[in-house]
C-alpha cells in the first residue's frame, strides 16, 4: 500500500470513529449516550498486531456495557477476554512499521482507534505514540477514551485506558532497565508518567461535563501489563472520585516490577497470592487487579519471586498441559483463528520454563550482580534489535560496518567505550558473521541479519562470556524469527505470543486457573 493511500484510509477510519460529545443517538431501549454511544451486547471484531505471523490479524470478542455493572473485585472471564482484545489493539499496527519508523504516528494507533469506535468510546487521546521508535525512553504509550451514559436513570462514565505492549521499538530496552535500586526503573518511571497523563484526561473530561459515577477500565499485555499493574494501584489515590470497586484491571503476561519494600505508593493488594509468611493461600483474597499468566511463559517471571519480586493483585495462571485431548482441542481452536495455527505441543510446560528461569538466575547470580555486570549490555543488545532505519525497513538495505559503529555510538551505555574499541569490536563481529550470513542468504530474515553483527559487537565491547551472549542471542533471535531448534527458550517464546493467550483464555474455564504455575497431567 502506498503511503498516500494508507493515510487516506486512516483518515476515513478516524472520521468514522471520532464521535463528538453528545453526537451519538441513543438506541431504542438502550442507555442514553451523552458522550460516545451505547452498543448492543454482541461480539465485535478487533484488529491486533501479530509479531508471530508478521501481520495484522482480527479476532472476535464479546462486549457489553453491562460488564461494568458488578464490582471490579469480581473476576469476569468475559471482561478479561474483552480487555485482552483492547490491550492487543493498543499495540502499534504491523503495517505501520513500513511508515515513519523513526518518527510520526501514522497508523500506529489505527487498531485501538478502530476498537474504541466499534465499542462506542469517544474523545480518544493518545500518549507517547509519536516517539521515535529508535529512542529508548522509560515511557509507555497509552490510548484513552470514554463514554458517558445514562443507565437506569443514573449517569455513568466508563473510561478505557490501554497501554501499548508491542510494536514499540527501542522501548523494549526499558524492559531490562532495572536500575540501581530494587524497583524496576523502566516500569516505575513509565507508570508514574502515565498516572499523571490519565489523571489529567479524567480531570479535563470532568471540567467539560459531569461524569457521574466514574468507572475505569484498564489493560495491558507484556511490558504494558507490568506498567498497567502499577498505574492501576496508584490512580484511585490521585483520583478521589474513583473507587476501587469501579476500577476494572486485567493484565496479561505482566512482568513483576516491585519487591515488598519498594514504592509503597505504587502498591495495592501486593502479592495477593501469598500470606505474610510467604506460603501460598488456598483462595484469592478480594482485589480489582487480575494478572493473567501462561504457566509456560518466562517473561512474567524474569524478575523472579526468588529475588522477592511480585505483582499487585491476584495472579491467575493459565495451565500448561501435556494431556493429548487438551492439546488437540487447543490446536483445533487455534486453527479457527486468522494466521498460522499454533501447535500447543511445541509450547513450554511449567517445568521447562522453570529450567530456563533457573539458568538465567544461575548466569546472572543476583539482582545486584545483574545490574552491575550485565544490565547495560543487555539494554544495548535490545536496542540493536529495535533500532532500524527507513532505508532498511522500506528497501531492505543492510547496514555496513561504519553504519553499525554509528548505531552503537548513539547508545548511551556504549559511550563509555573509546571509538577505537567500538570499531575493533564491530570489525571482529563483521569478520565472524558476514560470510556466514551471506552463505545463508534469504534463509535468515532481514531483521535477524541486521542485528547479529551489532549484538555480537556489544558482547565483545562489554566482554560478556560466550555462554551469556549465547543465551541472550538465542532468546532474541527466537523471539523475532519464531524459528530454530525447539529449545526450552523457543518454547517459552511461543508461550508469550498473543495468540497463545487468546486461545488459552478462551479454552480454559476460570476454575482451571491456578494461583501458581502448573502443568496439567493425565490422571493415572
Amino acid at each position: 500500500m502506498k503511503r498516500r493511500d494508507f493515510c487516506k484510509g486512516l483518515a476515513v477510519t478516524l472520521a468514522a470513529g471520532a464521535l463528538a460529545p453528545g453526537a451519538a443517538l441513543p438506541q431504542a431501549g438502550a442507555a442514553t449516550a451523552l458522550v460516545g454511544r451505547a452498543v448492543p451486547d454482541d461480539y465485535y471484531t478487533l484488529w491486533y498486531r501479530s509479531d508471530r505471523c508478521s501481520a495484522d490479524l482480527r479476532h472476535d470478542y464479546y462486549y457489553s456495557d453491562s460488564l461494568f455493572d458488578h464490582a471490579a473485585t469480581e473476576y469476569d472471564d468475559k471482561l478479561a477476554l474483552a480487555t485482552l482484545g483492547m490491550a492487543a489493539a493498543a499495540d502499534s499496527s504491523w503495517e505501520s512499521d513500513q511508515y515513519y519508523w523513526m518518527t510520526g504516528e501514522v497508523g500506529r494507533a489505527a487498531h485501538i482507534r478502530d476498537a474504541f469506535a466499534k465499542l462506542g468510546f469517544a474523545e480518544v487521546q493518545l500518549f507517547n505514540y509519536t516517539h521515535s521508535l529508535n529512542d529508548a525512553p522509560d515511557t509507555a504509550a497509552c490510548a484513552v477514551a470514554r463514554k458517558t451514559l445514562v443507565r437506569g436513570g443514573r449517569q455513568v462514565t466508563i473510561i478505557g485506558a490501554f497501554v501499548r505492549g508491542s510494536g514499540y521499538g527501542a522501548e523494549w530496552s526499558g524492559n531490562l532497565h532495572t536500575g540501581s535500586g530494587s524497583a524496576h526503573t523502566g516500569f516505575v518511571a513509565a507508570a508514574r508518567q502515565l498516572t499523571e497523563k490519565i489523571r489529567g484526561y479524567v480531570q479535563a473530561s470532568a471540567k467539560r461535563q459531569p461524569l457521574g459515577t466514574l468507572k475505569l477500565w484498564m489493560g495491558g499485555y507484556s511490558r504494558a501489563g507490568g506498567v498497567t499493574n502499577l498505574v492501576a494501584a496508584r490512580l484511585p489515590a490521585v483520583l478521589p472520585q474513583l473507587e476501587k470497586k469501579n476500577t476494572f484491571v486485567y493484565t496479561f503476561a505482566a512482568p513483576a516490577a516491585l519487591a515488598a519494600a519498594d514504592c509503597p505508593e505504587l502498591q495495592q493488594d501486593f502479592d495477593n497470592n501469598h500470606t505474610a509468611s510467604g506460603s501460598l493461600k488456598k483462595n484469592w483474597s478480594a482485589s480489582n487487579i487480575f494478572n493473567i499468566i501462561s504457566s509456560g511463559d518466562v517473561v512474567p517471571r524474569v524478575l523472579p519471586a526468588e529475588w522477592g519480586f511480585y505483582r499487585n493483585g491476584n495472579d491467575r495462571f493459565l495451565p500448561a498441559t501435556v494431556v493429548p485431548e487438551e492439546l488437540q482441542a487447543l490446536n483445533d481452536r487455534s486453527a479457527g483463528m486468522e494466521g498460522a495455527p499454533l501447535d500447543f505441543g511445541r509450547l513450554a510446560v511449567t517445568e521447562e520454563t522453570d529450567a530456563v528461569l533457573q539458568s538465567m538466575m544461575t548466569l546472572f547470580g543476583s539482582r545486584q550482580t545483574y545490574h552491575e555486570d550485565y544490565e547495560d549490555a543487555m539494554r544495548c543488545i535490545l536496542q540493536c534489535v529495535t533500532t532500524r532505519s527507513e532505508a532498511e525497513v522500506t528497501r531492505g538495505v543492510i547496514l555496513d560496518d561504519a553504519a553499525v559503529v554509528a548505531q552503537l555510538r548513539s547508545m548511551e551505555p556504549m559511550q563509555q567505550f573509546p571509538q577505537e574499541k567500538v570499531e575493533r569490536c564491530v570489525q571482529a563481529a563483521s569478520a565472524l558473521s558476514r560470510p556466514l550470513l551471506e552463505k545463508l542468504g534469504n534463509a535468515v530474515p532481514l531483521q535477524a541479519q541486521q542485528i547479529v553483527i551489532p549484538m555480537l559487537a556489544v558482547g565483545l565491547c562489554f566482554e560478556l562470556d560466550p555462554e551469556t551472549l549465547q543465551l541472550v542471542s538465542d532468546f532474541v533471535l527466537s523471539t523475532i524469527t519464531v524459528k530454530g531448534q525447539l529449545s526450552g527458550i523457543l518454547k517459552t517464546v511461543l508461550c508469550h505470543f498473543l495468540e497463545t493467550y487468546i486461545t488459552l483464555l478462551e479454552y480454559y474455564d476460570p476454575a482451571d486457573h491456578g494461583m501458581e504455575p502448573y502443568t496439567r497431567q493425565e490422571e493415572l
